[in-house]
């Protein structure tokens, strides 16, 4: 088995690296851990989420293993000057708490926002639903915003799959056609997560709904919503179009007749009716010319 996931944790995203590396530390497996560590240590997963997710001891080995090869980089993100780092902390301990009215209050006290602090990234991973329901009402940040990953806070939420969060998300705007830098979508991040015969498990009658399927559900519903929007303002967009140039081409064919009236009754009764009957003849030949080129 070990052997099997070292082949694995190589190929593997440093996301569904993490429950492995709780696998190995807890299982005293030195061989995967050391590459897990190594893989986590190489890659751009931020030392909040570390810490927050990882024993005390994996993520100072970590941290010691991002220096020996990156000492002249900022292999962190997150890092950032020591009073705005304070402010993040006590901000994400609010969160920890469900305290939002303390939450408030340390946003009036420090310049510090909620986008600086990723907030709304850090309550969709970790805080009850109920709270990041609190933080959207208080419309101080961007839903759209990106951490330093390059993930929106719905990416974020589908990795929890939580329906209530997710919709409350889209009530608020968030995008579901975004992706990742690797090209994921909150639907793929969702689908990824979810075991096929969890998704297709009965409903039981009195038992809670399938919060996996219900999360891709919400997802797809959201994915076909966008796709037929776009494909609404294409259409109106290309009838606009459309409907530009059939107006072009009826003013132009009105011209035409104005001044194939205009030329017959000028030259009506100048000439005798032998002559007449020649000149309308041209004149009915020079419209059709004209009703041609205009047309093409």
């Amino acid at each position: 088995m070990q052997r099997q996931l070292l082949n694995f944790v190589d190929k593997a995203l440093v996301e569904d690296v993490i429950p492995i590396l709780m696998a190995a530390f807890n299982c005293q497996l030195e061989q995967l851990l050391s590459r897990c560590i190594h893989k986590v240590a190489s890659s751009d997963f931020d030392s909040i989420s570390l810490e927050k997710e990882l024993p005390h001891e994996v993520v100072t080995e970590i941290k010691s293993c991002r220096l020996s090869f990156q000492p002249e980089s900022a292999a962190d993100a997150m890092e950032v000057e020591p009073l705005s780092e304070k402010s993040i902390m006590r901000i994400h301990k609010a969160l920890d708490s469900d305290d939002v009215e303390l939450l408030k209050l340390l946003l009036n006290e420090s310049r510090v926002t909620l986008d600086d602090a990723y907030a709304l990234h850090y309550a969709c991973a970790y805080s009850d639903s109920k709270v990041i329901q609190e933080l959207l009402g208080l419309g101080m940040a961007d839903i759209l915003r990106r951490n330093s990953r390059g993930y929106t806070v719905l990416h974020v939420a589908a990795r929890r799959k939580d329906p209530s969060i997710l919709v409350a998300l889209l009530n608020k705007g968030a995008c579901a056609t975004d992706t990742t830098p690797d090209g994921q979508t909150a639907l793929s991040i969702c689908q990824r997560l979810t075991r096929r015969k969890d998704y297709h498990e009965k409903t039981v009658k009195c038992k809670e709904s399938n919060k996996d399927r219900l999360c891709v559900d919400v997802l797809e519903r959201e994915m076909r919503r966008s796709s037929m929007t776009v494909s609404m303002s294409v259409s109106s967009q290309l009838t606009a179009d459309d409907l530009h140039i059939r107006l072009d081409y009826l003013e132009n064919r009105g011209m035409a007749f104005t001044f194939l009236g205009h030329f017959v009754s000028i030259n009506i009764g100048s000439v005798s009716w032998k002559f007449e009957r020649i000149k309308i003849r041209i004149c009915f030949l020079l419209f059709i010319k004209i009703h041609i080129l205009v047309y093409k």
